[in-house]
């Protein structure tokens, strides 16, 4: 057992539905690096209309925004990330890293002699 490795997702549910994950947390991210869905969405190879279903179906389920957008104008527009938008991708982050560790550590007292 010694090389395997134990492989974890986390997501946040609400009814057995998919709220907010791995998925979700990345293209926020690529959105906020970019400053436009459209250009996230191209990158991580999806449609726009995908990217803009995930991320209303989040937004509606947790009940509050997660993008921003601003349309033409000099700068042209683009998408931001609000303030709850930010927290929620770092706190996901943060959780996912401290529950992989403590999951690989879990994993070695279990299956490490096996």
């Amino acid at each position: 057992m010694k090389d395997l490795k134990l492989e974890s997702r986390f997501w946040i549910a609400h009814d057995g539905k998919k709220v907010f994950g791995r998925g979700p947390c990345i293209l926020l991210k690529t959105v906020d690096r970019l400053g436009s869905l459209n250009k996230a969405a191209k990158e991580l190879n999806m449609s726009y209309s995908k990217a803009w279903i995930i991320i209303k179906r989040a937004e509606k389920m947790l009940g509050y925004p997660l993008l921003r957008t601003e349309t033409g104008g000099a700068n042209g527009g683009g998408s931001y990330l609000t303030s709850k938008g930010e927290v929620l991708t770092r706190v996901y982050e943060e959780f996912s890293r401290e529950s992989e560790k403590c999951m690989e550590e879990l994993y070695k007292k279990y299956f490490d002699d096996i």
